[in-house]
């Protein structure tokens, strides 16, 4: 509290190269007019821009992430992403040169570095979908390789749908930051796309000079974009839920669910659940009549001496029975009772 009750707002005053203040006689547009607010405290924590106001973050945008200072200046930072390597498969050699780049690296910086660690899921869904589709385009292979491929993949799919997966990334936190002499225009819009245009110029600068170095010890750096530190910093709140919800994943949990998401009328439930109930009680009785005649044809069978078991299947025995069936569902049915007719849900509603 003491940090937002003791802050200075960046200057953003027109003036020349030098820094002399420019004049200004055009009339004061109201939109522009600051708006005092009180200081916001835990219990009054509504939503995320509220969290970040706390946090002090000003703007994510540009790749960059503005944090107040309260000294009349403006600080950002940007994230570079450091590949890894396992140092169990290189020699004593390699080690020792690794080691030395790295030290190099550490002794030449100039502005403050932080690195951070962070656990991520791991969600590969995309490229094993992708990597499903090319295995069935590959030149030279035969069906049984297709189909070996496709069973090993849909596998992977499944482990990871029923596994949680986490991994760990490494991140440099690389800072920069802008003092109101080494900006200047006659408009604040353009003193403000200064800033922003020195800044991403020193953290570029930086971060090409690190990579310089440490790609020569397997650990290059990739900067990320406004859409990557948004990622990083929403999966540090939810890190166990930071998974992307695809539609076609939305449609298989539909498929298996009670109850339909989608609006349909009191008549259309009443005709369903009836259907459900006929094509139910037919199943039971179709099922009750196939019992009935089989015990008759067993009883057939051990009055002649013989095992019904081995001689309960043959050809003239299921077709006497399919028979009997057809003619009970002949006899109790009629086109218009015909539970499977698909047509006759064309005139609901």
């Amino acid at each position: 509290m003491w940090r937002h009750s003791q802050k200075k707002n960046f200057d953003l005053t027109p003036r020349d190269r030098s820094g002399d203040e420019l004049d200004d006689d055009e009339d004061e547009d109201p939109s522009e007019t600051p708006e005092y607010e009180d200081d916001v405290t835990f219990d009054d924590w509504n939503n995320w821009e509220d969290l970040l106001q706390e946090a002090g973050i000003v703007d994510i945008r540009d790749g960059m992430i503005e944090y107040e200072t309260g000294n009349n200046s403006r600080m950002f930072i940007a994230l570079a992403e450091m590949q890894q390597s396992n140092p169990f498969l290189k020699t004593d050699d390699e080690l020792a040169q690794q080691n030395a780049i790295q030290e190099v690296f550490f002794n030449g910086l100039k502005n403050p570095l932080k690195e951070t660690s962070q656990s991520q899921r791991v969600e590969m869904t995309d490229f094993l979908n992708r990597l499903k589709d090319n295995s069935q385009r590959i030149i030279g292979s035969n069906p049984q390789m297709k189909q070996y491929a496709q069973e090993v993949i849909e596998d992977t799919l499944r482990y990871q749908r029923q596994t949680d997966r986490f991994e760990n990334r490494a991140y440099l936190q690389f800072m920069a930051i802008i003092n109101p002499d080494e900006v200047y225009g006659d408009t604040p819009a353009v003193i403000e796309q200064q800033i922003h245009e020195k800044a991403a110029e020193k953290l570029i600068r930086q971060i090409d000079r690190g990579n310089g170095l440490l790609k020569r010890a397997d650990h290059a750096l990739a900067q990320l974009d406004t859409f990557g530190l948004l990622e990083v910093i929403y999966k540090t709140f939810n890190r166990d839920s930071s998974v992307r919800v695809r539609l076609e994943d939305v449609v298989r949990q539909q498929k298996f669910q009670i109850f339909s998401s989608a609006f349909q009328s009191d008549k259309y439930f009443k005709d369903v659940q009836q259907r459900i109930h006929i094509e139910t009680e037919a199943i039971n009785r179709a099922r009750d009549i196939l019992l009935a005649q089989q015990k008759k044809h067993n009883e057939a069978m051990l009055s002649q001496g013989k095992d019904y078991y081995e001689d309960s299947y043959d050809e003239d025995n299921s077709s006497s029975i399919s028979t009997n069936v057809n003619e009970y569902d002949n006899s109790a049915d009629t086109d218009d009772d015909d539970i499977f007719n698909p047509d006759d849900f064309k005139d609901l509603s």
